[in-house]
């Protein structure tokens, strides 16, 4: 009986496997994914761990973060020692599938403005690049799991923020 009852669940699961996510969870898994550039274009990137799971995961080029307390050391120090004058975050294209009914996938173009040292501010992006996210329901509603960040084109110029 209990076998039986695993392999529906299985098999439920399974269907249900990279479907586009309904309207409801749509709306909460943009919100979420707007909330992570809202926060650290606005200077509380001490604040980002608060939408991962415990164990979540932070992949930027060159600084692998892993569980909420390593992604709240990194939003720290970026508050503490903010290495651009002005940075913008421009989510689109989010495209959102069931794992399984508590589990999701995503990918956002992101588009990065920055203004670094005195130079002046410019239309050219920083970064154009795709946020390849996996998101956990939990009580508290959708966090993430992971976020990988794959960069597809720069403008060139370097700004460390590892």
């Amino acid at each position: 009986m209990e076998s039986a009852l695993q392999e529906a669940t299985s098999n439920s699961d399974n269907a249900l496997s990279g479907q586009l996510v309904n309207e409801s969870d749509y709306i909460e898994l943009s919100r979420l994914v707007l909330e992570h550039g809202y926060r650290t274009d606005t200077g509380k990137a001490d604040t980002i761990h608060e939408l991962y799971i415990e164990e979540g995961e932070l992949l930027l080029p060159g600084t692998p973060l892993h569980g909420r307390k390593e992604i709240f050391e990194w939003g720290r120090q970026l508050v503490a020692n903010t290495p651009w004058r002005t940075i913008r975050h421009s989510a689109s294209n989010m495209h959102f599938v069931y794992d399984a009914p508590n589990m999701a996938r995503g990918t956002t173009l992101l588009t990065v403005f920055m203004v670094a040292g005195q130079g002046s501010a410019t239309t050219l992006p920083w970064s154009v690049g795709e946020d390849h996210d996996v998101f956990v329901r939990t009580e508290n509603g959708w966090r993430l799991q992971s976020r990988h960040w794959v960069e597809l084109f720069s403008r060139g110029d370097v700004v460390n923020i590892s």
